[in-house]
């Protein structure tokens, strides 16, 4: 065999192998994604259907209604055991498919819990933003195991001083301080193991299969925000500005990578000015921020009731957590 006809050959060879990689960025797995939003829980598959929803919103149907300050959702996951966690301003609950309520731990205002995390044994860890601490819920919310103290700025109203909670792989926790404009890592005992600021409101954290960690925030001035995914060291390595995708208007909330380095985004859509900032709800966007996917605000149109936001008159749909649930059996 010539060296002409090897060269051609190995050529041949990577250009088949990029094609299989842009093929593996562009197919978006099949499944369906849990949201978190102001008035409950919802999932949606990859055609736009709704597969599983529990509002709270005192509305029949599908009618926006203002939602309660204590009944504002922003967190939620679904369970090993099929039931739903989720977390409010003023309390965490689990609920079965059917919503009824398992347990709920609840509080009172000035203190905003906000997230919930589920523990390997079964506990549940939130926030006290009052006290500016983790908490522990045990035996169905009844008690609390332990606090972490997680203090930030003493100053800030205490609905200004965090966001979203998630767990490492390793047993940590990574927090968002919204007054501080940073994300941090501390360990079970509250020892800050590692920070990194953003130029505007941090939204959720996590820590990635390959040891980096994905943030998302929302922008202050000129930039609206996006994610950023950073090294150990706090090297960035990727990073999705909200302007890069198209009719994406609101803020980055939750998000979900896929293996294939693809990334599912939700348009955070709070207090939003125009109806082009929240046409899109989700969105799948590859590495080299290709969108593959999205989910309009039209399909929720009858079957998901958003809230109304009292102010604007405008009708949010109000994402922030969100869990890729995959293909569930029936």
């Amino acid at each position: 065999m010539s060296r002409l006809v090897i060269v051609r050959l190995a050529a041949l060879a990577l250009a088949v192998a990029a094609v299989a990689v842009r093929a593996a960025e562009n197919a978006v797995a099949p499944g369906s994604v849990l949201v978190a939003s102001c008035e409950g829980l919802s999932a949606w598959d990859r055609d736009g259907n709704r597969t599983f929803a529990r509002f709270f919103v005192p509305a029949d149907g599908a009618k926006a209604a203002e939602v309660a300050w204590a009944d504002m959702i922003y967190d939620g996951c679904r369970l090993p055991s099929g039931n739903y966690l989720c977390a409010a301003h003023e309390w965490v609950r689990e609920i079965t498919p059917d919503g009824e309520i398992v347990w709920e731990y609840r509080v009172r205002k000035p203190v905003e819990l906000k997230t919930c995390v589920p523990l390997p044994n079964g506990d549940v860890m939130t926030v006290d933003a009052e006290r500016m601490e983790l908490i522990q819920l045990t035996d169905r919310g009844r008690r609390i195991a332990r606090r972490i103290s997680v203090p930030t700025n003493p100053k800030a109203s205490i609905h200004t001083r965090y966001n979203l909670l998630r767990r490492t792989p390793a047993g940590t926790f990574l927090l968002a301080l919204r007054a501080e404009r940073a994300f941090v890592e501390i360990d079970e005992t509250g020892r800050e193991l590692w920070r990194h600021a953003v130029a505007g409101l941090p939204a959720v954290a996590e820590r990635l299969a390959s040891g980096t960690t994905l943030m998302s925030w929302r922008g202050a001035g000129e930039s609206r925000g996006g994610l950023v995914e950073v090294s150990a060291g706090g090297e960035i390595v990727w990073q999705l500005a909200a302007e890069e995708v198209p009719g994406f208007g609101g803020w980055f909330g939750g998000f979900h990578r896929f293996e294939n380095g693809n990334t599912l985004i939700a348009n955070s859509d709070w207090h939003y000015h125009t109806p082009e900032e929240t046409a899109v709800q989700l969105v799948e966007v590859t590495r080299d921020k290709r969108v593959v996917w999205q989910l309009g605000v039209d399909k929720f149109a009858g079957t998901k009731p958003g809230s109304l936001e009292p102010k604007s008159g405008n009708v949010e749909q109000r994402i922030i957590g969100i869990q890729w649930l995959g293909e569930i059996p029936r």
